[in-house]
């Protein structure tokens, strides 16, 4: 899942230099696992931030940014391919990023 989760972040144009691009395939290889695919974003933060050192705070800003980024001058085909325009919170946007990974599956 997490070459999946990386291959579909470049294909849509995120740089790969940003924090958040690590942040969020850890976020998708989390929500692949039981334990975590039906928690509160906010707990998903809080394990990443453990994960990588940091804080809860930083991982959020870091998605909403790189999601941010993507979402304004990323690749529209690829973009529109794994995720959602409509109700672009982090919780959503990584939501719909994990389902779509998994159906190609």
């Amino acid at each position: 899942m997490k070459d999946k989760a990386r291959n579909a972040l470049i294909e849509m144009g995120m740089s790969a230099s940003l924090s958040g691009f690590r942040y969020i395939v850890d976020a998708v290889c989390l929500l692949d696992s039981e334990e975590w695919c039906n928690c509160k974003t906010t707990a998903l933060y809080r394990k990443i931030a453990d994960m990588n050192k940091t804080s809860d705070i930083r991982v959020e800003r870091a998605i909403r940014h790189a999601f941010g980024v993507v979402l304004r001058k990323g690749q529209h085909e690829s973009v529109n391919k794994y995720l959602t325009r409509q109700k672009t919170t982090n919780g959503n946007l990584l939501h719909v990023l994990h389902l779509r990974l998994t159906q190609e599956e």
